[in-house]
This record gives structure tokens, sequence and C-alpha cells, in this order.
């Protein structure tokens, strides 16, 4: 049996509200759980125990943003995952949503295709960002970003691991990282697992974030 994914869409205008409900409700797997229109009625609905695997939140909403909405709501248990989705396009607010807990970053401007997908993979605990996202985020960075000393041994990395995390850093992806050093994809994706595991990274985000600003 297929498992329903059971998502929350919380945005202040109707119309989105309407759109997202509507492109979730025509897949099989995806079930609509609530529709809200601040962050504030999000907390309430989770704290009142309502089902909800993964939640679409605005950013810029009355009474309690996206950011504020996501900070408190990865701090308890067994807290629904977030997919910031926003017309704003600004890498600061990227940052601020990844530092918050969010799992997702789609802009609204995205396909029904990648918005139905991006469901998908983070109910299975997959982060996910949009290309054009990541490669903002990434290039703020390094643009703010200050070389700091460097000890491999605060991780505890293995000599691969360490070219693994200098790979993600640069904004490769698994298979750019397969192909660069001559790895199969099942070594590459065992070496990213143990690379996000031993620096404590949720995703390769951070971990990309973590070694531009360490400087390697």
């Amino acid at each position: 049996m297929t498992r329903v994914i059971r998502t929350a869409v919380v945005d202040d205008q109707e119309l989105v509200r309407d759109g997202f409900s509507m492109i979730l409700r025509a897949q099989p797997d995806l079930e609509v759980a609530a529709t809200l229109s601040n962050g504030r009625e999000f907390l309430h609905a989770v704290r009142s125990g309502q089902d909800i695997d993964v939640a679409l939140m605005d950013i810029r909403m009355p009474i309690m943003d996206g950011i504020a909405a996501t900070r408190a709501v990865t701090e308890m248990p067994h807290a629904p995952a977030v997919i910031v989705v926003t017309t704003f396009d600004h890498d600061e607010y990227v940052l601020d949503a990844i530092a918050a807990g969010a799992r997702g970053f789609l802009l609204k401007r995205c396909s029904t295709a990648e918005l139905v997908d991006a469901v998908r993979k983070v109910a299975c605990g997959v982060s996910i960002l949009s290309p054009e996202i990541t490669e903002a985020v990434l290039a703020r960075v390094r643009a703010t970003a200050t070389s700091q000393s460097w000890d491999i041994d605060t991780y505890k990395l293995t000599p691969r691991e360490y070219e693994i995390l200098a790979l993600i850093g640069s904004g490769l992806n698994n298979t750019e990282i397969a192909g660069r050093l001559y790895l199969s994809m099942s070594s590459v994706k065992t070496h990213v697992g143990n690379v996000l595991n031993k620096t404590h990274s949720r995703d390769r985000v951070q971990a990309a974030i973590l070694a531009i600003r360490a400087g390697i």
C-alpha cells in the first residue's frame, strides 16, 4: 500500500494556498491535511496534534513569518519537515531558512513536477534545494567567508572524506564527484554519508557551507 504524505500549506495568500492544494490533491500519495495563513496557525495545528508530514511554508507572512515558524517547529518532537516556498530568491533568505531547520527551499515559480517531487523527497528524509538557489547560496558564502585554520582531526575525516568535503564545497553533485575521483556512485554515496555524519551536517548544503567557511 502506498504511503500517503500529509501536507500543510502555509501562506497568507488564499490564491497560493488553493493552487498548491489543487496540485497536491491531484497526486494519489499526497493529502492536504491543513491550509493555514500564518506561522502561528501552523504551530497551533502541530501542537494540537494534527498529523502533518511536510509543510510548504511561505517566508513573508503576518503575525508570524515562515522563518520564525520553522525555527520553532523544528524544536518540537516528531516535527514535520519544512519546505520553504517563496517568491524571494535572495540568498540571505535561503541561509536563514537553512539555519532555522528547513529541509528544502523552492521558488514559487517552480514547476508542478518540481513541487511534487520536493514533497516526496523531503518526506523520505532527503533535503532539497533548487540548483539556482544552491548556486546563489554557495556564491554568497564564498564571498563572505574568511579562511580559518582547519584541523582535519576535528571531525576525524579520512583523506578521501576530506577530499569529498572539498568537492561538495565546490558545488559538485555525486555524479560529478564520481567522475572527478574515478569512483563508483555507491562509493561516493558512502563517503558523502560519512562526511555528513562526522561533520554533523544535516545535508550536503550545510556541509558545503562548512567547507567554504573553513577555506578548503
